[in-house]
């Protein structure tokens, strides 16, 4: 059977235990208030005091939750705010490992010694670049005083700067060079002021070593010397040139104007044998006279070769510009400018060329500037009195190169710069006024040429240095002969085809010679003189026409005497090039190129040449 009883819900969601027995007791007071007579009154007045005591108890419920509600939210609040500052000293601390790393990684990799000092001079830290301390590692220097490391002089200057450092609170820059064997070192050094709450805790300092950047600027001044020397020289050889030219030139003419007046001489000396000529006695004009000449023309070409030595030489040239030209020439171009000062020196120069060298593709001027400092260098290594400097070519089968090999018995190379010989300013003669350029630019213009340059040497006993350099695919040089009598036009065409070409030139007297040569030495080109004693050069021209291998030589005809009958025999048999002496220099060179089908990489020469 079911209850009577009401059944008294909880009224709202959320209500605690105190509404609800609250509810409950109003209930169970209506349902007392119901009872009989004296029994409801004796309950009610009891009952009556019940809802006071639940609702002060309701109420002491209510005040403590309402207080924890609000801690709680300010525990929340206080918590989210020390998380935001615990996120941001993370981030400070990640940021300032990732500095410290930065700084780390920086100071370990640079080259130049990172360092702190205290207000005293003692050092507080150091990275690893301490080898000028003798040291491996910086930890090694942690603790030590400047006075413990360096020479007292550059102690006492760094000192100074500390103090100026502390004294203004600025940074101070200055330089100290430390004497090596050998050599000396630069340094430019910093140090500035490290701050610590507002005041200098330490003082910082960088210290690099500038040798390498000293070295190329005395590099750069003697450069910038040599090419100011360079232009003197060339402008002086300029000078000198044309009047040798014409001397050059004009001598030949007076000779031969010397052997017109022979005869005129021999009859005046018959008429007038006591009359001087010129203030000198006629016999004595008549046996000296030719040998003056001789003598002036000697001379003349002697200033002429060192002239176009000169010009060559303080020509500014570039490594990468190149043709093929004979190593030997390079070679004779050097020693001839080196000969004054191997005879000062009372030196003597052997040359011991290789014949028939291929032609090596090659700068000319840098290869007479490569074999002329080795000269120099070993003139200068010779301190006696029976100096010797030989110069050797050869080629080398298996590697298809060309070697030069320049030996002098002077003292040879000191052990204690022999392993760094071909470096910048590396020298044993600074006393002498040496300056340790010349075979650091002899390496550097011998590997342009992709070529090799290595050295033997005894201590007392000599040095040898060989330059090797490849030649590529070999082609031998042309060949040039020059057949003539008069020995004066034949130098002077020997001459001009050295100067102006690359090609191999041979010269011979007549034509028996000249022949014979041919017979096992062919040449690309004859240069011919049409009138010689024993066989002419009608005769010579016969023999070629007839000589199996010879037919297809090429010939110029050079002669005085342009309607000779033998020119037209030798045009019939097709020796038609022919030239009319005295020679224009600029038509003869172009017709020698025309003949030899262009292959020369040279240009035509200045006609002051």
């Amino acid at each position: 059977m079911a209850s009577s009883r009401p059944v008294v819900r909880n009224p709202l969601p959320g209500w605690g235990a105190g509404h609800f027995a609250f509810a409950q007791t109003k209930v169970a007071i209506y349902r007392i208030a119901s009872l009989p007579g004296d029994a409801a009154h004796c309950l009610n007045t009891s009952i009556w005091a019940v809802p006071q005591t639940c609702a002060a108890l309701i109420q002491s419920q209510v005040e403590p939750r309402q207080m924890m509600a609000r801690r709680t939210r300010q525990l929340e609040l206080e918590k989210q705010h020390l998380l935001s500052r615990l996120m941001r000293i993370e981030e400070k601390i990640d940021r300032m490992q990732i500095d410290q790393a930065q700084f780390s990684g920086l100071v370990a990799s640079t080259v130049d010694h990172v360092f702190m000092l205290d207000g005293s001079g003692k050092y507080l830290f150091s990275n690893d670049q301490v080898r000028q301390f003798g040291m491996q590692k910086g930890s090694e220097l942690i603790g030590r005083r400047l006075h413990d490391v360096y020479p007292r002089d550059v102690a006492a200057l760094y000192r100074e700067k500390l103090h100026k450092v502390i004294r203004t609170d600025t940074a101070v820059s200055f330089s100290h060079q430390k004497n090596t064997p050998g050599e000396i070192e630069y340094y430019v050094d910093t140090l500035y002021p490290v701050h610590r709450d507002g005041a200098i805790w330490a003082v910082g300092g960088i210290c690099c070593n500038v040798s390498e950047q000293k070295k190329i600027e005395k590099q750069l001044v003697q450069s910038q010397k040599m090419e100011a020397m360079g232009t003197l020289v060339a402008g002086v050889a300029h000078e000198i040139n044309n009047p040798i030219n014409l001397i050059l030139f004009n001598l030949p003419l007076l000779e031969k104007m010397w052997r017109d007046l022979t005869p005129l001489l021999h009859e005046h000396m018959a008429k007038s044998p006591e009359k001087r000529i010129g203030g000198l006695p006629p016999v004595f004009v008549k046996q000296n006279l030719p040998r003056l000449i001789s003598d002036m023309e000697m001379a003349a070409n002697r200033v002429a070769q060192i002239v176009s030595g000169l010009k060559g030489f303080a020509r500014k040239s570039n490594p990468a510009e190149k043709w093929e030209v004979q190593v030997n020439k390079a070679v004779r171009n050097a020693v001839r400018l080196a000969d004054a000062t191997a005879k000062k020196l009372k030196i003597v120069i052997e040359e011991n060329l290789a014949p028939d060298l291929p032609l090596l593709r090659a700068n000319l001027q840098n290869l007479e500037q490569v074999v002329l400092n080795l000269i120099i260098n070993a003139l200068e290594a010779i301190g006696h009195d029976h100096g010797k400097v030989c110069i050797a070519t050869r080629f080398i089968e298996q590697s298809q190169s060309i070697a030069i090999d320049v030996t002098d018995n002077g003292r040879g190379i000191n052990p204690a710069v022999a392993d760094n010989i071909f470096d910048p300013f590396v020298t044993d003669r600074q006393a002498a006024g040496g300056t340790g350029l010349g075979l650091s630019v002899t390496y550097n213009l011998v590997k342009a040429h992709q070529g090799d340059i290595h050295f033997r040497t005894q201590t007392g006993k000599g040095t040898t240095f060989t330059v090797v350099l490849p030649t590529g695919p070999a082609r031998r040089p042309y060949k040039i002969m020059v057949v003539d009598d008069d020995s004066d036009f034949r130098g002077m065409v020997v001459r001009l085809l050295n100067r102006s070409t690359d090609c191999v030139v041979e010269d011979f007297a007549n034509g028996a010679e000249a022949l014979i040569r041919m017979g096992s030495h062919p040449p690309d080109l004859l240069i011919l003189d049409m009138f010689m004693p024993e066989m002419d050069g009608l005769g010579v021209c016969r023999a070629v026409k007839n000589e199996l291998g010879l037919d297809l030589m090429k010939v110029i005809i050079v002669t005085g005497f342009p309607d000779h009958p033998n020119l037209y025999e030798a045009a019939g048999m097709g020796f038609s090039q022919i030239l009319t002496k005295p020679l224009v220099v600029d038509e003869f060179i172009q017709m020698v190129k025309e003949n030899l089908d262009g292959k020369f990489s040279k240009q035509l020469p200045h006609s002051d040449r």
